[in-house]
């Protein structure tokens, strides 16, 4: 993925964006000791001075991530000066009081069943108030007969900056931007932003369409990390999964479409 550069328009505090931005919150880790498979076991109690230390003992090292406090923290210090969030170190801003702009058109989002961002309602009320439709775009969806498909018909939003303010009247809100997968709309409204003086902005690298595939309606992982593991012992489990490891893994396996968005936005 090569860096779309993000020209600034006049002197900013903000740091330049690009979708392409290192997590370098990722780069912390957190070690935990866990116990090795069946196979190490025994290779360890067989290697003389082996490094694992006590038998039956592995010392793994792995990503940190939500919910991690430390890694929380780290994210939260970095933003906004970063510019721009993944999915992971968005979640940590959500807890930290952003609040997302979607600059999707309504009826982009209608039409996408499964990629609405995730609102979930705080207690004691019915329905949640954290994230805002603010289309950069309008559009309608109409066939066309010399393409064969459906395509998205652009009107740029004339009202685009009143809506903004009317849906963040404070210039120091928390907001992260979310276009379908914050290449182009996104961008364009951070500059937007920016030139309207907002100051705690932060773009959503990969769009609502990462964001929605790590997150789900209530904010809770989507996809726990690590594997399935195969359990013939358990009594609950579905018919013919047993038959192969293979077929285990084409059960459980989750696929996703290609994240990037196919319709070209003029913005």
């Amino acid at each position: 993925r090569s860096p779309l550069p993000f020209p600034p328009t006049r002197t900013s505090t903000i740091a330049p964006r690009t979708m392409s931005s290192t997590a370098t919150a990722a780069s912390l880790s957190f070690t935990a000791r866990v116990a090795p498979s069946g196979r190490a076991l025994r290779a360890t109690s067989r290697a003389p001075g082996s490094p694992h230390g006590r038998r039956g003992v592995n010392t793994v090292t792995t990503k940190a991530q939500y919910p991690n406090p430390d890694y929380i923290a780290h994210v939260q210090a970095e933003f906004p000066a970063k510019g721009v969030a993944t999915a992971e170190e968005g979640r940590c801003l959500w807890d930290a009081g952003y609040d997302v702009m979607d600059v999707r058109a309504v009826e982009e989002i209608d039409q996408n069943d499964n990629t609405p961002c995730p609102n979930p309602a705080p207690p004691g009320q019915a329905k949640g108030n954290r994230v805002r439709v603010v289309p950069l775009i309008n559009a309608v969806r109409r066939y066309d007969s010399k393409l064969e498909k459906k395509v998205y018909i652009q009107t740029p939003n004339a009202d685009f900056k009143n809506m903004v303010q009317k849906a963040f009247p404070n210039k120091d809100a928390k907001i992260m931007v979310a276009c379908s997968d914050g290449r182009v709309r996104a961008i364009a409204a951070l500059d937007a932003l920016d030139e309207m003086g907002y100051t705690n902005i932060v773009g959503l690298r990969g769009g609502a369409n990462l964001w929605t595939r790590e997150w789900d309606a209530k904010m809770r992982r989507r996809n726990l990390p690590g594997k399935h593991i195969q359990n013939y012992l358990h009594s609950g489990d579905s018919p013919q999964l047993h038959g192969t490891g293979s077929q285990f893994q084409m059960a459980d396996a989750q696929t996703y479409d290609d994240w990037r968005d196919e319709t070209v936005w003029v913005v």
